[in-house]
Order: C-alpha cells, then structure tokens, then sequence
C-alpha cells in the first residue's frame, strides 16, 4: 500500500496549515513587520508568485518549481525569492521611477528543494530594498529599519554576523595566493588541515581571520601589522564604521564579522548579514549590497516562518 493509501490527506514535504492561533500570529506579525517599513517611508509592491522562466538567469530559477503555462505554451517558473522581480520590474514598470528608490515586500515564495532540519519549501518573505543608493548611508538605514522591525516582533537575544563578500578575494590578490579556488572551500568548510596546506605561510592569519569574529578591533589590528595594504585597509575601515554604528545605536545585540564569510553569496558584494535569535540555528533575517540592473542596491528580508520557530 502506497503512502497516499496510507494517509491520503498528506501534504508534499515543507508546505503546512497555519490555524487559528498560529495563523493569526503570522498575519499580526507579517503586518508589524510591514507597519515599520512603510513608517519608515518604503513603498509597498507585490509581484506575482509565477513568472516566465525566461525572465531570469539559470542561476535564479536553479531551485524553483516549474511548470508549462496552458495559455502561452511557455515554460512558468514559481518564484523562489522576490528580489531578482524587483529585477524585471525596474526595466519594465519602474523604468521611470527618480533613484534613490525605497520599496517593500511581502510574500511565499516557493523552493523546489530544502536542506535545512525543518525543510519548509513553502516560505514567507518580508524584506526591504533601496536602489541606487549611496552605499554607507543605505546600508546603515537598511540595517536600522530591519532591527525595529525584529525588535517590534518581540524578538530578543539577537545576534548580527556580518561578512565582507569581497575581502576574501581581495585579500588574496593582496598576499599573492594562487590556489584561491580550494583555499576558498577550504576556508568556508574551517577545514584547518587543508587550509594550513594551501595557504602556507599565510596560514597563521588566514586562519585567525577564518576564526576569530568576536574582537573586531584586535583582528584588524593584527592584520594591519601583518599585512601593508590599502585595499585591504579600506575594507578593514568598512568593517569598523557598521561596527561602531551598531555599537552606538544598537548595543544591546551582540555582534560578529566573519570577514570571509562561511557560506557562499548568490549576489552580494561590500557587505553581506545575518541575524540570529536565540538558539536558533539559522537566521531569521538576511540582507547585503549587490548589484540590480548595473544599479547600486541593498537590503534585507526577514523570513516569517523561521520566526515560528523561534
């Protein structure tokens, strides 16, 4: 007897039923959460959850759900993240709109695949973006409005991790490292013994940098002593201004750089964060700086269904 036999009112894995008061939370919650965005002068859009696939890049539509449209005969992909639209609607809708330009989201989103313990596919995205911004301002406001808005959901015991996408290769380009490659796996994996033989006599501060994310100031003191490096020095200086921003505006969450970063980046560049809550193993919010249509951006999205778990 087949599992549908067996238990013929299963859903696929990931998606669920929300009811009564866990629903309602995450609707009290998805509207806070918008409520701080729109007082803060973003403009709300919603796009729609299936697209044409070939709206967007192979990279984009890699972990989507497709289907083939009856009407157009087209293949239709259901989105897996709400970012690459604004993409499409920036050279369409918004194509005249004045930058700076603030927008605001909500919406699921659909992921063919989930490797995470709780493997929802179906998920609940919130963010904020600013396109064509100036990049240290945006990315302190960005950051600003995203917190209020965790902090309006009642979450404490916040932690924020930052990383600078582009440090690690900068950072070897700097010191002349050939193998940056497997060095670069080595390094996200905290694989030590690999590390130690492709970095070579680097190994002592590469690993330092790999490892020690609780001292900002120590870590780049240490590497300025070892290393005589302007490009190195001003991502260095990047790092220590959102350092001290947060330290004077938000100091009661604890914050981390991991400067190389543990996981690879689909699309940010200068500037990449997570923040966690609790114990809670993954993050419930993300955000960075990357690149829309050649344009200057960052932002950040709060994933609603992590804040269940929480």
């Amino acid at each position: 007897m087949t599992q549908k036999q067996l238990f013929p009112q299963l859903l696929p894995v990931g998606f669920y039923d929300l009811l009564f008061d866990e629903a309602e939370k995450n609707h009290e919650n998805i509207n806070l959460a918008l409520a701080t965005f729109l007082k803060a002068g973003y403009r709300l859009i919603k796009t729609p959850l299936v697209e044409f696939e070939n709206n967007f890049s192979a990279a984009e539509t890699k972990n989507s759900f497709r289907a083939t449209d009856v009407i157009s005969g087209e293949n239709i992909i259901f989105r897996n993240d709400i970012t690459p639209q604004i993409s499409r609607l920036l050279s369409t809708r918004l194509k005249q709109e004045k930058f700076p330009l603030k927008l605001c989201y909500v919406g699921d989103v659909l992921c063919a695949k989930n490797e995470e313990l709780h493997a929802d596919r179906q998920q609940t995205q919130a963010g904020i973006e600013i396109i064509g911004c100036d990049e240290e301002k945006s990315d302190f406001e960005i950051i600003s409005t995203l917190l209020a808005a965790i902090k309006k959901l009642g979450r404490k015991n916040l932690l924020i991790e930052f990383s600078a996408p582009d440090f690690f290769e900068i950072f070897c380009d700097e010191i002349k490292i050939k193998n940056k490659i497997e060095l670069r796996v080595a390094v996200m994996k905290k694989n030590l013994s690999e590390m130690k033989k492709l970095a070579g006599k680097n190994y002592e501060i590469i690993s330092k940098i790999a490892l020690s994310n609780d001292n900002l100031k120590n870590l780049t003191a240490e590497i300025s002593s070892k290393i005589k490096s302007k490009k190195i020095s001003d991502e260095l200086k990047k790092a220590q201004k959102i350092s001290e921003f947060l330290r004077q505006n938000f100091s009661e969450i604890e914050v981390r750089f991991d400067l190389f970063g543990d996981h690879e980046s689909s699309y940010h560049h200068g500037i990449s964060f997570d923040v966690f809550c609790g114990d809670f193993s993954y993050p419930i919010a993300r955000g960075g700086r990357y690149k829309i249509n050649k344009t200057n951006a960052v932002g950040a999205t709060i994933y609603m269904n992590r804040l269940r778990k929480v």
